[in-house]
């Protein structure tokens, strides 16, 4: 009895507002005494209410096409059909949008209204793209976009530019795509377009993304920071923080893209969109899992699972079972997995059949729209060839319900039999996949022990056999009193005992490094002091080969990093330049400030590498020999390339053999840190 009066009383309250509103335009138009006034102000009105009053403003647009069809005010004509379209558009009829949006563009010809014709092909552009006629489509946008070029209207064709983007997107014809959204995008930038730049810039970062051109997909969407301070928007920030997770996880950059989608998750919560929430979670289980963190992948993933299930999204529910089924298929927890694997499975059968049961409702509209054709038709025949008529029309009712039968029947019965074999099919394909890893992981630790195995053999035990032949030299030099070859003799002692050291310590911080257990603790550290006081050290050796150590830095730089680890790249870099750069040589240590992070680089003026070596500089098996036939293992430049990553910084080396080499490395800029973990606490 409550429901009922409820029901009554919103019922009421609907039709009294209906009658108010009708009640104010109807009082507006007697007022207004010019029937073209009145046209103009039921297009105005309707245009601005057909969101709050749908069914008033279609009822006051059908009513204005009428008294401009009339009076022959063909402007206000087109005007009303452009609003008729629209409700069609929104409600999905567009067959009879593209009905109303073409007699539009007919009726704006009597009267040569350009600006009419021109927006209509516009509305017009936008059903054809929604219906997949793309050629169509973009013959309007094309057409539209000359007009508006022409009266140098900058809004409009932003958006029309940023269209046509969309449709060569769609075409995969993406260099026609980046063209047109950089002219968006340039247009927006001029004029201070914020939304529509905002839409430019995610565009660009989308064709970049599908191109593998991640790092300057990745430019792009930063992009959008600095376009969301001008005009804030919690949504776009959100999606904005949540694209440049997407990227850094494409770009194997976990730690940062889980550090942005615990921002994107952070103020989708607050704006309380449950869908965009699993968007977040989804993100960040996929990069919990990419770094073996297994645990916090599955609670992202029951979280996602679970949220998908409370907004009813059955393909959300069905991407979060099947993440969830990989994690605990990696976790060797079997009977888990196949929980997951069943629940994957009946929600796939289940958008399955809504497809088969929208396409069965289509074919059944289809089939009651042809049975009242053909009983029009029958009513029309003689009476001698209805029972004829009616007669074939069983039998193909018959032959429809068998072969539905027939049809459902099949597929019920392999139903279980595909099942079970896709769920087999899962098990080997992972079983095969961990294996594989697990072989290729073996196969590099046996490499790698082997190599180090040489290098202890060969490299330690080559110094270590001079320093005792030199300690035997030096016993015989002061029994015959040779005082004056003792100098050289200690300074070759000294590089040979420099040279142990300094292998024996890259050989424990590779080990550390590859077992986990070297400490990464980054601090803030001036570059300055840095490389000023590894300079003092070399400065001894440098003066030995008469080589000239330069330091070029103009300002003060503070960055964000692990000291030791950064002390042992610059002692590692320093300590080849000077192995492989003449006497009376140069060598400069700089470093210069970039956007986010800092360069650092030593530059010399020795021997060069080749572009051969150059492929292969940073693997194991690389060797050398220095100026003075000093060997080199590669176990340094390795060891450079592992803490530099760890850093969240690069690494690469530019090289002409005869003409020097410039060894360079970034690093994060303290700065830039606290920036990013002051938005991320907010």
């Amino acid at each position: 009895m409550q429901k009922l009066l409820l029901f009554t009383f919103i019922l009421a309250f609907s039709i009294k507002s209906f009658g108010q509103n009708n009640s104010f335009v109807d009082r507006q138009l007697d007022s207004i005494q010019d029937v073209h006034e009145q046209i103009k102000f039921l297009n105005d009105w309707t245009g601005t209410n057909y969101r709050k009053h749908p069914n008033e403003a279609l009822f006051y647009s059908e009513k204005c096409f009428e008294l401009a069809i009339a009076c022959k005010n063909y402007s206000g004509a087109g005007d009303a059909l452009n609003r008729l379209g629209l409700f069609a558009k929104r409600k999905s009829s567009y067959k009879e949008a593209l009905n109303y949006y073409t007699r539009a563009i007919d009726i704006y010809k009597l009267t040569d209204d350009s600006t009419g014709i021109n927006k209509t092909l516009f509305n017009r552009a936008i059903v054809y793209s929604k219906t997949g006629n793309l050629n169509q489509a973009l013959k309007d946008y094309l057409g539209c976009a000359i007009f508006f070029e022409n009266q140098n209207d900058t809004k409009a064709l932003s958006s029309i530019y940023n269209s046509i983007g969309v449709v060569y997107k769609r075409l995969k014809n993406y260099n026609k795509a980046l063209y047109y959204y950089r002219k968006s995008s340039g247009i927006s930038t001029e004029y201070n377009l914020n939304s529509s730049l905002y839409l430019s810039n995610t565009n660009i970062a989308n064709i970049y993304s599908i191109q593998n051109k991640f790092q300057e997909a990745l430019c792009y969407h930063k992009k959008n920071l600095d376009v969301l301070k001008a005009k804030p928007n919690k949504y776009r920030l959100a999606q904005t923080y949540h694209n440049i997770g997407a990227c850094l996880l494409l770009m194997k950059q976990y730690a940062m893209a889980i550090d942005y989608h615990k921002q994107s998750l952070n103020l989708k919560e607050k704006i309380g969109n449950k869908s965009l929430i699993i968007t977040s979670l989804n993100g960040l289980s996929h990069s919990y899992y990419m770094t073996n963190n297994l645990d916090k992948a599955l609670s992202y993933s029951k979280r996602a699972y679970q949220l998908g299930k409370e907004v009813g999204n059955i393909e959300l529910q069905e991407n979060s079972s099947k993440e969830i089924f990989k994690i605990y298929t990696h976790k060797h927890l079997s009977d888990s997995a196949i929980s997951y694997f069943d629940i994957h499975d009946q929600l796939r059968d289940s958008i399955l059949n809504t497809e088969i049961l929208k396409q069965v409702s289509e074919i059944q509209a289809k089939y009651e729209a042809e049975k009242k054709e053909a009983q029009i038709a029958l009513l029309k025949k003689e009476n001698n060839n209805k029972a004829m008529q009616r007669n074939g029309l069983v039998v193909i009712l018959i032959l429809i319900a068998a072969y539905a039968g027939f049809i459902v029947y099949s597929y019920y019965s392999n139903k279980k039999l595909t099942r079970l074999l896709r769920l087999q099919k899962s098990r080997i394909e992972w079983s095969k996949e961990l294996l594989d890893c697990r072989n290729k992981e073996l196969k590099v630790s046996n490499q790698t022990k082997n190599k180090l195995f040489q290098i202890i053999s060969h490299d330690l035990r080559s110094p270590l056999a001079s320093v005792s032949g030199i300690s035997h030299l030096i016993q015989i030099l002061l029994k015959q009193g040779r005082y004056h070859e003792l100098d050289e003799t200690s300074q070759d002692l000294n590089e040979c005992v420099t040279r142990v050291l300094n292998l024996t310590d890259n050989l424990l911080s590779w080990s550390l490094n590859q077992s986990g257990k070297l400490p990464f603790t980054p601090v803030v550290i001036p570059v300055k002091n840095l490389l000023s006081g590894i300079l003092k050290i070399y400065k001894a050796g440098a003066q030995q080969k008469n080589i000239l150590l330069e330091l070029s830095i103009s300002q003060n730089l503070f960055v964000y990093a692990d000291r030791p680890m950064l002390e042992t790249v610059v002692r590692n870099l320093l300590n080849n330049a000077l192995k492989f750069t003449p006497e009376g040589g140069l060598i400069v240590l700089g470093a210069e400030m970039k956007e986010d992070y800092t360069e650092i680089y030593i530059e010399d003026n020795g021997v060069g590498i080749s572009d051969e070596a150059i492929s292969h500089i940073f693997e194991l098996d690389t060797t050398s020999s220095g100026t003075r036939g000093e060997k080199g293992n590669g176990l340094g430049l390795i060891l450079c390339k592992d803490f530099i990553e760890r850093n969240h910084g690069k690494i690469w080396v530019e090289s002409r053999e005869g003409h020097g080499t410039t060894f360079r490395f970034t690093v994060p800029n303290a700065e830039k840190i606290f920036i990013e973990e002051s938005i991320s606490h907010q």
